[in-house]
This record gives structure tokens, C-alpha cells and sequence, in this order.
């Protein structure tokens, strides 16, 4: 005859083993009201649940896109304007399987894009329209405007900032007399059912920006 107590934690394991997996399921689909309030009422059931799995998570509907515009400071209307993010992909794609460096730059990059996009628009509701009007840009400015009393913002910030340095200097683009300035949109993705539509429109949304400073500063 079995042991009660083999028995007794067979049947615990069990009861664990599912109740992580509930757990896990909960946490890492979209905000839903049974999420909500076990995050109210229980904090440390997300902290001990925490992870993720992207089998349960729906597909990003947009895709982050970093421009450095760099302009000369005599004549405005000369710029450059230079795409990261989607740069940085396409270089470890090209140096598998020996990409460790782009890893670490892409590890980087996209961590603190992240950051500053979760910090400006903690709590707000990121805007649903390319920012083309005194409305929307005026809404932009404000929700940027409220993050840079945070520390993990501005030293994010910086990172960038450094980073769109190396960037103009390896496209051979002089820093003395520059300024240039950093923007963020999402790009909408192509849904599967649309592969081979020609008619598909790919939006672009305006969540960031900074003002032009000096390069060399």
C-alpha cells in the first residue's frame, strides 16, 4: 500500500503544477479583468508568476522604428536621416552565426527604446494616429515632458543619444556644425491574411521624439 505521504505529495505536486501553469497563462495574456484583480488583490502572484511565454501572447500589431535626423546647424535643410532598429536586424542576419557584437548592440538599442516608450507613455494611452496635427504633437510633447523627472529616462536617453553618435560616425557623417535628434514611431505590420495585398497601407505612428541638439555636446 502506498505511503500517505507519497500520496499526500504526489498529489501537491500536482496541485502546483497546475496552479503554475494557470498562473503563467493569466500573466502573460493581455490585461483582462481576472489579471487585474489578482495584481490588485495579490501582488505577489505576478512576481512569483512573472514570466512569459509567447505561444500565449498575441502577435505585435506594430513594429518600433528609430530614425537619427541629423541636420547642419548653418543650413537646416541639409539633413540625413539614418533607420536603426531595422539596420540592427539586418546586421545579424547577415553576420550569423558569428553576430555576438550585434547581438549585444541590438540587446541595447531596442532594451532602452522600450524603456523610454514604456516611461513616456506609463499610464497613458499612446496616440492612435500619425501625430500630424498641433493637437496630437502638443499631446506628444506633454507625455515626454512628464518623464524626464525620472532617472531610468534620461539615462536611457543618453544611451541612445551616444549610440546615434556611433551611428552618424560609421555613415561617415561629420558631428562638428550637426545637430540631429531622435524619433520613434510604430510601424503597422502586415497582417498574414494581407501577404499579397498591393493595396495594404502600412501606418506609421508617431510615439517620440526629442529636439535637435548639437552633436558634439
Amino acid at each position: 500500500m502506498k505511503n500517505p505521504f507519497y500520496r499526500t505529495l504526489s498529489y501537491l505536486c500536482i496541485i502546483i503544477f497546475i496552479s503554475y501553469w494557470i498562473g503563467l497563462f493569466i500573466c502573460a495574456m493581455p490585461s483582462n479583468y481576472a489579471k487585474n484583480i489578482i495584481s490588485n488583490k495579490v501582488p505577489r502572484f505576478r512576481s512569483i508568476f512573472g514570466g512569459t511565454w509567447k505561444l500565449f501572447t498575441p502577435p505585435d500589431t506594430f513594429n518600433n522604428r528609430m530614425y537619427i535626423i541629423a541636420r547642419d546647424i548653418a543650413r537646416p535643410e541639409k539633413a540625413d536621416t539614418i533607420e536603426v532598429l531595422a539596420n540592427i536586424a539586418k546586421q545579424k542576419q547577415y553576420n550569423v552565426p558569428f553576430n555576438q557584437k550585434e547581438n549585444i548592440i541590438d540587446h541595447l538599442v531596442n532594451n532602452n527604446v522600450i524603456a523610454i516608450l514604456n516611461r513616456v507613455w506609463y499610464n497613458n494611452k499612446m496616440p492612435t494616429e500619425d501625430a500630424s496635427n498641433a493637437a496630437d504633437s502638443l499631446y506628444i510633447v506633454n507625455a515626454i515632458e512628464s518623464a524626464t523627472f525620472y532617472n531610468d529616462y534620461n539615462a536611457s536617453l543618453a544611451t541612445l543619444r551616444n549610440y546615434c553618435k556611433v551611428v552618424l560616425k560609421n555613415n561617415k557623417i561629420e558631428l562638428s556644425g550637426k545637430e540631429a535628434k531622435i524619433v520613434i514611431k510604430k510601424i503597422s505590420v502586415r497582417p498574414f491574411k494581407q501577404m499579397n495585398d498591393s493595396h495594404f497601407l502600412q501606418k506609421e505612428i508617431l510615439v517620440f521624439e526629442t529636439p535637435y541638439t548639437p552633436c558634439t555636446q
